[in-house]
């Protein structure tokens, strides 16, 4: 998908709470094609509400949102957008039962994507899991796992990558995996919006960064 544009993802007045509690309030942000911006706040602080709104998975009470100058609203659109995200959230949204082949080969599927085992290969090389390709998930070590989502999310090379603490759970080859994926991506003129708890991580990642306080009750 070309960009008509600087903006990649645009969000507009944003606000949204749960019951009495607002979590995000007024909140106004635009990333630019090729950059990587790091989301950086303590627990409850907002930043994985905000990452389930920028990949459609949750509507905001206010406020707008455009992604590669679509939106959500329209269902065509909104197909649009996710042909050409990738999303890494909390749930690794992989199958236990299945092992991370068998995951892959089910998602590039969904996906439409060509050269399944090539590419397969390709991801599985980079995120240095070769050994664990043939294992259930439900068997991998919370790491492991972790890796395994961030290869679904890699399997259509996206435009954007939504990732929420794309480090956690990891050990610090597995974090050194990581950055050098997002780094790559970036030098590439693709696009990273992440959250993390790590100030080195989000140093290391970001070309820009925001902090989250959290919003009040009402």
């Amino acid at each position: 998908m070309e960009a008509n544009s600087k903006k990649i993802l645009s969000l507009k007045k944003i606000f949204k709470s749960y019951e009495a509690n607002v979590v995000i309030d007024n909140f106004s942000f635009d990333v630019d094609y090729g950059e990587s911006v790091g989301i950086f706040g303590k627990n409850g602080s907002g930043k994985s509400t905000i990452l389930k709104i920028c990949c459609g998975l949750l509507q905001p009470d206010s406020g707008s949102i455009s992604v590669m100058g679509k939106s959500f609203s329209s269902s065509e659109e909104s197909l649009q957008i996710k042909s050409r995200m990738g999303v890494m959230l909390h749930d690794d949204m992989i199958y236990p039962q299945l092992t991370i082949k068998e995951n892959l080969v089910f998602y590039s599927k969904i996906l439409g994507i060509k050269n399944t085992t090539e590419n397969i290969q390709k991801i599985s090389s980079l995120l240095d899991i070769d050994e664990y390709m043939n294992v259930p998930v439900l068997k991998l070590s919370n790491g492991n796992k972790r890796r395994a989502s961030l290869g679904k999310s890699l399997l259509n090379d996206p435009d954007i990558l939504i990732a929420d603490e794309p480090e956690s759970n990891l050990d610090d080859k597995g974090k050194e995996i990581v950055s050098k994926v997002l780094s790559n991506r970036r030098k590439r003129g693709l696009t990273n919006f992440f959250s993390t708890h790590s100030k080195d991580f989000l140093k290391e990642c970001s070309s820009k960064t925001i902090k989250l306080n959290g919003a009040t009750k009402l």
